[in-house]
């Protein structure tokens, strides 16, 4: 299936309703809104007029966290994840950043590692993932430059 997609940064409330219907279907909007979401880098990536996937960074020095990231079901495993990390990391890159990490759930390791992301334990287990922006190359999921 060929989808025509693209990303740009967009405001705090943008996200909003993806990130109710992947990680509070049944809850309160509430529940997935953040203290910071001012302050924070927001992204997301459409399908004509609707938001199908949605990365937000928080800064933490020199460093970015992935704070939700998400996809649309209906558009999952047609490359928009992977586009919007790929941006995600341009981003941080282009201020100065110098790594991004994230605390993704157990069963989403694999998806990390693919994409360059190193695992760091804490008490025996996997705690974050943490990628490394290398100089003014960027690496795509399988390690070639780009």
């Amino acid at each position: 299936m060929m989808i025509d997609w693209y990303i740009e940064q967009v405001f705090a409330a943008r996200t909003w309703k993806l990130r109710k219907e992947v990680f509070s279907a049944k809850g309160n909007l509430s529940e997935v809104m953040l203290d910071e979401d001012f302050e924070a880098s927001h992204f997301a990536a459409y399908s004509i007029d609707d938001v199908i996937g949605i990365l937000t960074l928080r800064r933490s020095g020199d460093a970015y966290e992935i704070l939700y990231f998400a996809v649309h079901p209906d558009f999952r495993n047609l490359g928009a994840g992977s586009a919007l990390l790929r941006y995600a990391q341009q981003f941080v890159h282009t201020v100065g950043g110098n790594q991004l990490y994230v605390r993704p759930p157990v069963d989403q390791s694999d998806f990390w590692i693919k994409r360059g992301y190193s695992p760091l334990m804490e008490s025996g287990k996997i705690a974050i993932f943490v990628y490394h922006l290398k100089g003014d190359v960027l690496q795509d999921e399988n390690g070639t430059q780009r």
